[in-house]
């Protein structure tokens, strides 16, 4: 069993728990230790059963309690080198022991999860996506990635759940009170996903494999569930994606744990 929980996310803070029968997984730590260690509380997981901590990029909204998640619950803490050198300050001193190297490009293995790592593009020090496999199942979280490339298009083919980032409303962006260079940061290719942009590349991925999708990391300002759920699923639609076949596509909520996928 494949199991998936999105703790929180957007940009007031990102985590995700991937689970097995033998390894347990956070992927990201944007909010406080307190909240959450709250928050795996709520989905029944005790923090010290934890296997590991891994970190998508440097961002502060996936790293502001990772140093204190990886210190408390003594579990080991993985980024990839330039995460690691631009995140050292905001971790704070953690032992050697506990800080473990993660690939840019490669594959870690742990008890029955084989985790898959692959660069993508965007403003952050080695910022990855990852997938998660067991030998039946395989789970994929792209968030943080201004355009969807060739590259991850074939990394992403013949998964099953696929969590994608579905960050802005395009017209919401540019119509809001953001600062012109904000925008073109969001908006350029090493930015975010644009709901469109979400949609037409999940249409690219999705298989008759696929069962699940979660729209991720939207943005507090520039997007509304609804208007993301109905804009990806109107393009799936017209891309047959979701004709005679069963598919879930949900919204993963901003501050409580949602999403809860297990795959058999």
């Amino acid at each position: 069993m494949l199991e998936l929980w999105m703790l929180a996310s957007g940009s007031s803070g990102n985590a995700v728990y991937i689970g097995t029968e033998n390894t347990r997984l956070l992927i990201d730590a944007g909010l406080s230790g307190k909240r959450l260690a709250a928050a795996l509380g709520e989905i029944g997981v005790d923090p010290f059963s934890l296997s590991a901590l891994l970190l998508s990029h440097d961002h502060t909204d996936h790293t502001c309690g990772a140093g204190i998640m990886a210190r408390r619950y003594k579990m080991p803490l993985y980024a990839t080198e330039l995460t690691w050198r631009a995140a050292a300050c905001k971790l704070g001193p953690l032992p050697q022991a506990t800080c473990r190297l993660l690939p840019s490009c490669g594959s870690i293995a742990f008890a029955d999860l084989t985790v898959e790592t692959f660069p993508v593009p965007h403003d952050a020090a080695g910022p990855v996506g990852f997938i998660f496999r067991t030998a039946k199942q395989a789970i994929a979280l792209v968030t943080d990635l201004g355009v969807v490339t060739p590259a991850i298009l074939e990394r992403l083919q013949g998964i099953n759940c696929l969590v994608m980032e579905a960050n802005h409303d395009e017209k919401m962006l540019l119509d809001g009170p953001y600062p012109w260079s904000l925008k073109e940061r969001i908006l350029g290719k090493s930015g975010h996903l644009s709901n469109v942009l979400a949609a037409e590349a999940l249409a690219n991925i999705i298989c008759p494999a696929t069962t699940n999708v979660v729209l991720a990391h939207l943005s507090k300002h520039n997007n509304l569930p609804q208007l993301a759920f109905e804009t990806v699923c109107e393009k799936l639609a017209i891309a047959g994606c979701l004709s005679d076949r069963h598919l879930s596509v949900q919204v993963a909520e901003r501050h409580s744990p949602s999403c809860n996928i297990r795959l058999a």
